[in-house]
């Protein structure tokens, strides 16, 4: 049992795990969010319905940390592969993103698709469930 004794939002909160004292910083701690005192610890893994996006008019000189910035408003990200040439690896100027929760996924199709478009493109993201994915 995990106990945290002070604010989990201070930067080293103290903690008791079967009543052993510690400090965060002694232990490895899974990310949280605070709410009126509650600890909602981060999932890890997805829920069962979320949907792996196809994203395409993307930049092909971005790099994954501005996707991120970008997707990350959104939602929490769960996994970000940029698609790449075989031989030379430059972005194809497409990639697949999947957010933890499908109403994150949703938000950011409704969001972007057919509507932002990025800096150097000529045409809106397109922004659709995965061909292996349903897409109703």
């Amino acid at each position: 049992m995990i106990t945290i004794l002070e604010d989990a939002s201070s930067e080293v909160a103290d903690v008791s795990i079967n009543n052993q004292s510690a400090t965060s910083s002694d232990v490895d701690m899974l990310p949280c969010n605070t709410n009126k005192g509650n600890v909602e610890f981060t999932k890890e893994e997805p829920d069962p319905d979320t949907i792996k996006m196809f994203v395409g008019q993307v930049p092909k000189s971005w790099d994954e940390p501005k996707l991120r910035a970008l997707f990350e408003q959104y939602g929490r990200i769960h996994t970000l592969n940029i698609l790449r040439d075989k031989v030379t690896m430059m972005s194809r100027g497409c990639c697949f993103v999947t957010y933890y929760t499908r109403k994150a996924a949703l938000k950011a199709q409704d969001a972007l698709h057919n509507i932002k478009t990025l800096d150097g493109m000529h045409h809106p993201i397109q922004m659709k469930p995965a061909d292996s994915e349903n897409r109703n």
